[in-house]
């Protein structure tokens, strides 16, 4: 059963089809169901050191502004399946959870300009299929499931993003768990997700999953991918990420049928039960480097685990000591750069402004007040009139 009720199968598997306007809404208020249902779950975000709500309603507004341009830049580059074959499917920023989001923000960006009396709901349509027929022709070359959505695949919230022949290259590299095992990895992994996030400005952007991917044995295989900054796209690492041998890793984890995975819109996993870690019966940490996948031994695992905890600290100490401002500038900023590294693949990199649109810089006057920018957050992602937090495109009612 598809998000789109009766919708034709070449709307989901074939990238040179192209979706009626009704088709396009279809697949707009599917997205905006799913992402009101999980958003009004945690509406009121919350950091030591970022303002999140004001940061990510800036950026919403800034991906609304430059997304439709940057990605027609690349698009005389590269085609969106060439961006996505392009070494791993996993293991980089060009990550399933970075393509998913891609239209989620932008789409929330128009209702916030919408709502802010700038601009109508009819328009800039032009725009707005730029951005819908790139994620949707990115997504198809991306997925094996032949959905466009976790909610539409089987199992229910899942996501697939590996081949066979990549699936079975994991399974043999996987070592049988045990309690000591268990502790390093999962030590590394709280390090490693704690610092991705500080790195993100405490957003989950550089943490993806995939999976549950079944192994026809009663087991299935998640994969979690952590991608830190090894290329430069985010300047207050300067100095701090080329402490860190290795920025790009995949977790692997092989677990029995009787702990549930599921995969939000975007890509963001939850396991019942919780403690799911105490289950594994095989896993691996792999690094990423030049679109190979490196099985780690466990004594490289805990260097790691060394050189993580002291690029957090340092990374920590240098924001504490920013301004507010900056800070919230850096935040917004890391938000709205998610088409780095397509541009990057696509050889266009330099080709693109990256500054922040002097219009959204002037709104952290406003925005800063807390109780504004949850305001507008607010009526955009949990709207009382409606049940997606999308409305039409192309002025439709």
């Amino acid at each position: 059963m598809t998000a789109v009720a009766g919708a034709r199968p070449q709307l989901l598997t074939d990238p040179d089809y192209e979706p009626t306007l009704d088709e396009w809404n279809g697949l707009i208020d599917a997205a905006g169901r799913a992402y009101k249902s999980e958003l009004s779950r945690r509406t009121v975000f919350e950091s030591e050191l970022f303002g999140m709500n004001t940061y990510i309603v800036m950026s919403m507004m800034e991906d609304y502004l430059r997304v439709p341009e940057r990605l027609r830049t690349i698009a005389r580059h590269a085609t969106p399946e060439d961006l996505v074959r392009t070494g791993l499917p996993i293991g980089s920023k060009r990550s399933f959870i970075n393509l998913a989001a891609m239209p989620l923000h932008y789409l929330t960006g128009r209702e916030l300009y919408v709502d802010l009396g700038r601009d109508t709901l009819a328009d800039g349509l032009d725009d707005q299929l730029e951005v819908l027929r790139f994620w949707r022709r990115a997504t198809i070359a991306m997925r094996t499931d032949s959905v466009l959505f976790n909610m539409d695949a089987t199992p229910t919230n899942s996501s697939h993003v590996i081949d066979d022949e990549l699936r079975d290259r994991i399974l043999g590299h996987l070592e049988p768990n045990d309690a000591a095992t268990t502790a390093t990895v999962r030590k590394f992994a709280a390090r490693l997700t704690a610092y991705a996030f500080l790195e993100n400005c405490d957003a989950r952007t550089a943490v993806c999953d995939t999976g549950p991917y079944d192994l026809g044995d009663g087991t299935f295989l998640a994969l979690r991918e952590l991608c830190c900054d090894g290329d430069g796209d985010f300047p207050w690492l300067d100095g701090i990420r080329e402490t860190l041998p290795e920025h790009r890793f995949v977790l692997a984890y092989r677990l029995p049928n009787d702990v549930a995975m599921d995969n939000n819109v975007w890509g963001t996993a939850w396991f019942t039960p919780s403690d799911y870690l105490d289950r594994i019966l095989q896993l691996r940490v792999f690094a990423v480097r030049d679109g190979q996948l490196r099985p780690l031994d466990l004594p490289e695992v805990v260097a790691l685990t060394t050189h993580i905890r002291t690029a957090h600290r340092a990374l920590y100490a240098r924001l504490a000591e920013t301004d507010p401002q900056e800070r919230n500038l850096y935040a917004t900023q890391m938000y709205s750069w998610k088409l780095k590294a397509w541009a990057r693949i696509a050889g266009c990199y330099d080709e693109i402004d990256w500054a922040i649109s002097p219009e959204v810089v002037e709104s952290y006057g406003r925005l800063r007040d807390p109780a504004v920018a949850l305001e507008l957050i607010g009526g955009v992602f949990v709207p009382a009139d409606r049940d997606s937090c999308f409305r039409p495109i192309g002025g439709r009612p």
